[in-house]
């Protein structure tokens, strides 16, 4: 019995869940990232429009310096009420000419390098730290030309990072909360998704579990594309169920009034043969219940061998087998019993055949078939058994042929010998009818297939041929 592994419906949900969680986890580490991105960006512009300001109203007139530090550039820098800001402007001697006089780090090296042809300088961003606190600076360069000699001025503006620190915290924050229900609302409508989409097979599940045993009418239901063929092989396994049960039932029944008949005879003769008082008649009446008796045992052993063989079909794997050898085997097993029958076995052939088989399968097969042939054999005669190549239609095949020299079938029973309990009306041998229905059976399950032809003068020949298929192999 198989074993029930995750549900889909779980793995399905698991994998969802999981898809979910790495993308909010790479849009919030996103997030995380643009806010800082953006807060220090925002900032970064305040910071660079106080000092440009501070450096638009810088000049210089006979090498003297006239700074006029406007409001505006202050009140950009109070906008972030909770930092604390910091202020320096130098001339190219680097003497403080206004503001703090111990700011760190200054990138005077930098800021000479950039361009000794422009009025201003590109600013140069950088962090330091100041009085115990980590500072974001600006430093840009300005360049003030007199008729006789060329200035340069220095403007380094700072800000502590509180502010920029809370803007990319609050960002993050708001990207979390849109990013948590973007998560549940989106799981929610997956859930919704793939509870819709098992829908159908809920519905075949609930169809065959509300059927009773007995019902094995195909399933009738509207399902997506992709699940039709799972429907299509229920529905195909049903059938095959169907025929099955309904051979089986067959089979039962007709192997019941089989097994009946012979017994009821048994015990009809026998009560005869109490009853007899004529000492001739009773020995007579007596080799009547032996011969029922034996029809009896073979027809059992028969019904035995087929319910061996139901069971070896489903449970055994092929493995290579050396076909001669079985079919010698097996008629070196049978030529006791054909001498008793004043028969004789000859095997012919020498090739030596493998095949990918069941080897008690192919026995029980071969056995039937000998059996038969030496049953219905006329005293005297010969059953030859031979293994040979035949190349039929561009394919080479390997051919088990059984000859003998009986009465023959004639052609309107050669459609129904292989049915279960069948013998022609004018076949007067006893027999049980099972024995080359189980060989065709054998036959079929190694993919090969029956034929047969009238033996000349008289007789049959029954012909099992195995098709060239991956395993078969002969040497000559």
């Amino acid at each position: 019995m198989a074993k029930a592994t995750t549900s889909i419906r779980r793995q399905l949900i698991l994998m969802v869940a999981t898809v979910l969680i790495v993308i909010n986890v790479v849009a919030l580490w996103s997030a995380h990232i643009y806010a800082n991105r953006a807060a220090k960006e925002s900032y970064d512009r305040l910071l660079y429009g106080s000092a440009l300001q501070m450096a638009e109203n810088i000049n210089i007139l006979d090498s003297q310096f006239f700074i006029d530090l406007p409001v505006s550039a202050f009140e950009t820098l109070a906008l972030s009420t909770s930092d604390r800001a910091f202020y320096s402007i130098m001339n190219g001697q680097y003497q403080v000419l206004t503001g703090y006089k111990d700011l760190p780090n200054i990138p005077f090296t930098q800021l000479l390098q950039q361009s000794s042809e422009k009025e201003k300088f590109i600013p140069i961003y950088y962090e330091a730290m100041y009085h115990g606190e980590t500072v974001r600076f600006v430093a840009l360069g300005k360049r003030l030309l007199e008729a006789d000699s060329v200035n340069d001025v220095f403007i380094i503006v700072g800000q502590t990072l509180d502010a920029r620190r809370a803007a990319a915290t609050e960002i993050s924050q708001m990207a979390l909360q849109f990013v948590t229900l973007f998560f549940f609302i989106t799981l929610l409508l997956l859930l919704f998704v793939i509870w819709r989409v098992l829908q159908p097979l809920q519905a075949i599940k609930q169809a065959i579990t509300e059927r009773s045993p007995q019902e094995l009418s195909p399933l009738e239901a509207n399902v997506p594309s992709e699940i039709a063929p799972l429907l299509k092989s229920i529905n195909y396994f049903m059938a095959q169920l169907d025929n099955t049960l309904s051979r089986l039932k067959r089979f039962t029944a007709e192997a019941a009034h089989q097994i009946r008949t012979p017994l009821a005879g048994l015990n009809s003769q026998a009560q005869n043969a109490l009853d007899e008082t004529d000492e001739v008649l009773r020995q007579k009446q007596l080799q009547h219940i032996l011969e029922s008796s034996n029809v009896l045992t073979n027809t059992v052993n028969q019904l035995l061998s087929r319910a061996t063989l139901t069971h070896r079909y489903q449970s055994h794997p092929f493995s290579p087998v050396s076909l001669d050898h079985v079919t010698k085997e097996t008629c070196r097993e049978l030529v006791v019993w054909a001498l008793e029958q004043q028969v004789e076995i000859e095997y012919l052939g020498d090739i030596q055949v493998t095949i990918n088989g069941d080897e008690f399968a192919l026995k029980q097969m071969l056995q039937n078939i000998i059996e038969n042939a030496i049953k219905y054999s006329p005293k005297g005669s010969v059953v030859e058994v031979e293994l040979m190549v035949m190349d039929e239609l561009s394919e080479t095949s390997v051919v088990l042929q059984i000859r003998d020299q009986g009465i023959g079938v004639p052609d309107q029973d050669k459609e129904h010998i292989f049915e279960y309990f069948y013998r022609s009306p004018d076949n007067f041998a006893s027999g049980s009818g099972i024995g080359l229905s189980i060989a065709k059976e054998v036959a079929e399950h190694h993919d090969a297939r029956f034929h047969l032809k009238d033996n000349q003068p008289t007789g049959l020949i029954v012909e099992v041929i195995f098709p060239q298929r991956k395993g078969l192999s002969y040497e000559s």
